[in-house]
This record gives structure tokens, sequence and C-alpha cells, in this order.
């Protein structure tokens, strides 16, 4: 069956020496897996370029329930993003991004509300009014809402200490090393009450935002133990420093 969606490109791989399988985020029907026949030849119809990380894309499909591997029949670019693919640090932001959902979100259904938080963050960052350096802690607070194990109201607590294990605010030394407190449990709560516009009124030192980064991180592995290490955790902090 065709079906036209919007899609947001997570990965590309190859699948033989000119083949390519793509998945990609769809707002009709969650995360799939795309092979493009011919991707990688010289004459391809539908160009590699396309399918750049997190590319919003339109889409025609050739959608069949059961099968592992759908077909695209039509693709093209919904909208650029040029203040993100002409500067570094945004770049490197995306990268971060993208290996994120890449490794945590599995829905291979429709999730309206997580499609439009993806999108909404994604013209954030092309925004240059807004400023990057917490807005890569202010999307992994978002997402983990959207992903089922943060809310706005355990993360801005009240509490000296924030319990990754538990997911809660708690008065007392949880008497463990995944904890949140101190100046990082500060900016948590934070910019756990912000939106990305409000971010041009934060101000926090580099150090702190590197350790609230990290415990955000614990907190996604802890709740979703497939994530894994991040490759792109190190450019970012380079390219944060």
């Amino acid at each position: 069956m065709l079906q036209a969606t919007r899609g947001l490109v997570f990965h590309v791989s190859r699948y033989s020496d000119s083949s390519g399988i793509v998945r990609i985020f769809t707002e009709q029907t969650g995360l799939q897996s795309f092979i493009v026949r011919s991707l990688f030849s010289r004459n391809a119809r539908i160009k590699p370029a396309l399918f750049g990380h997190l590319t919003l894309l339109d889409l025609v499909v050739d959608n069949k329930p059961g099968r592992s591997l759908q077909y695209i029949r039509e693709a093209s670019l919904n909208r650029p993003f040029h203040e993100i693919t002409d500067d570094m640090v945004r770049s490197s932001i995306l990268l971060f991004i993208n290996e994120v959902l890449y490794k945590s979100v599995r829905e291979e259904e429709a999730n309206q509300s997580l499609f439009d938080f993806i999108e909404n963050s994604l013209q954030y960052l092309n925004d240059p009014v807004i400023p990057v350096n917490s807005f890569h802690l202010l999307f992994l607070v978002r997402l983990s809402e959207h992903l089922g194990f943060g809310t706005t109201h355990s993360l801005a607590g009240e509490g000296d200490h924030f319990d990754l294990l538990a997911g809660l605010p708690d008065v007392n030394d949880p008497g463990h090393s995944y904890v949140i407190m101190g100046e990082s449990l500060k900016l948590l709560k934070e910019i756990s009450l912000m939106d990305y516009p409000a971010l041009v009124s934060l101000s926090a030192p580099r150090i702190v935002r590197l350790e609230l980064l990290n415990s955000l991180l614990d907190f996604f592995r802890i709740h979703l133990p497939e994530m894994a290490e991040l490759k792109s955790v190190k450019v970012l902090h380079e390219i944060m420093s």
C-alpha cells in the first residue's frame, strides 16, 4: 500500500555494494527500516544526500504490514536547516541528538507527540537567536518525558538530591553514586521548567553543564540499557569547551 508521510532520518547503512538500508522515524507509522536500491550507485534515482542526520523528508512509501524492510518510492526534502549545517557547534549538537534518538527510540507505531517534539527541537536548533550551550541538556530532559521515565514534576521536584535509579527527588542522600545534587541539581531544576526560547536567560558554568550532561546520560542508560555509550559525546565535549 502506497502511503505519503513525513520522516526523520535516524541512520543509514550499506545493504550491498550499491543498496542501502535507512532507518526513518515516520509520522504515520513510527520507526521503520527501508531498503533503497542503487542508493550508492552513480545513477541513483534517490540521492544519498537526502539521508543526512535527522533530515526531514516528504516520502511516498510502499508499506506492507509484517515486512521487515519497506520500500521508498519517492523522497524529497521537506525543509532545509541551513543554520545547523553551517555552524560547527549546532551541527555537533545535531549529531549528538541523532545518536541519542537512534539508540533510544524503538516505537514501530505512530507517535505524533514525539515526532512533533523532534521537529520543533530541530527548528529551534536552526534558530540563530537560540543559544546552544545548554540546548542538548533541555533536549534530554524533554526526551526523557516523551520516552516515559522522566517528568517535569519529578525532575524539578523538592529535595537536595535527585535519585537517578528511582527517577525521583529525595531530601536524603540515596546512598549510591547515581545521584544529582549541588549546582548540577540546581541547573536541572531550572532547565526542567524551561522551553527552548527561555535558554537566552540561562547561564551556567561549563563544568556544571558537563556534570549534568553525564548524569542525564546515566539516567538514560539506567532506564534504557540498550543505549550504551555514545560516540558523539567526546566530540560534543570538545566543541563545547
